[in-house]
């Protein structure tokens, strides 16, 4: 497995690229400062340890999780279309639900 230490210093001065900012970790927090720092014009790149977006829930994959609180409060607020869009299906909804 890659870590995010040997991914960043790995690449080499040969394909270094600048960029205005960097984020660490996709999770939803992640995500949503990516949106933000590219809604203001600037150039930035995400750097995440997984396989994959999705932070907790990406490495909490055990039977019965769910979300803490009710699940319309983890969508993306930041985007009235995502939110019009998205119907969760419990109150409190389940690890794969959250994910997608």
């Amino acid at each position: 497995m890659t870590t995010l230490t040997e991914t960043t210093f790995t690449t080499g001065a040969a394909r270094a690229q600048e960029y205005d900012a960097i984020v660490i970790g996709a999770g939803v927090s992640g995500l949503y400062q990516l949106y933000k720092l590219r809604e203001l014009g600037l150039t930035a790149r995400v750097f995440e340890t997984g396989g994959n977006v999705g932070g907790t829930w990406y490495w909490n994959r055990y039977p019965g999780a769910r979300f803490d609180s009710e699940s319309w409060s983890y969508g993306y607020s930041f985007s009235k279309e995502l939110l019009e869009e998205w119907n969760w299906d419990e109150h409190f909804a389940g690890q794969p639900e959250t994910e997608r």
